[in-house]
């Protein structure tokens, strides 16, 4: 029996072939193209992550104290020094003048994690949006959570080196979560769509 006369294709079987394989490598390159080759986006959790729950005890501070509600300005501080939340920016905490004003300033701090969330507190004009770097590593979830006191509506982006957008959120909800790909600065920008000033928190993980 002859091996090439029942395994070896005709002329035109190799040319259909051929012409299959090169429309597939087209289709898969076009696939490639097409897919995002950017960060991997992660689903916001069920119940609120670390990085929400400190933002939302900024938010609950600010207002005891406000009201002048000291009790509760203090279980709110408990909860951040506990946590072992970390200020960003040092010369604009507002963690040590509350302190202060809960009268905690002869009790120890409860001991967190030193590598805990980090912190910042800003505020931005109406309209207006205030944008900074902050590094994520590779491999290590993100999670980035903001919280204003009295509601505002804010919108929370992220993006990254190349300035395509990781997350967006304009929500309730204003929270980022993702896998860095890369050992990157991303920029974050937080945008103040009312129209009064607002107060915010912002916490990253």
């Amino acid at each position: 029996m002859s091996m090439n006369k029942d395994f070896t294709a005709s002329p035109s079987r190799r040319r259909a072939v051929r012409g299959a394989t090169a429309a597939i490598l087209l289709a898969v390159a076009g696939a490639a193209q097409a897919a995002p080759a950017g960060e991997v986006p992660l689903a916001a959790p069920g119940a609120p992550s670390l990085a929400e729950m400190v933002a939302a005890a900024f938010s609950r501070a600010a207002l005891a104290s406000a009201r002048g509600d000291d009790a509760q300005l203090a279980v709110e501080l408990r909860q951040i020094a506990a946590i072992g939340a970390r200020p960003l920016v040092v010369d604009a905490d507002p963690v040590r003048n509350w302190r202060t004003l809960a009268r905690m300033d002869s009790v120890a701090p409860m001991r967190g994690s030193p590598l805990g969330p980090g912190y910042r507190a800003g505020q931005v004009d109406p309209g207006s949006q205030e944008r900074f770097e902050q590094l994520f590593l590779s491999g290590r979830k993100a999670s980035i959570a903001l919280s204003s006191p009295g509601n505002a509506p804010l919108a929370l982006t992220v993006l990254d080196a190349n300035r395509k957008p990781v997350c967006e959120a304009r929500d309730a909800r204003l929270a980022c979560h993702w896998m860095p790909l890369f050992t990157q600065r991303y920029t974050i920008e937080v945008r103040n769509k009312g129209a009064q000033t607002a107060d915010y928190f912002l916490v990253v993980e």
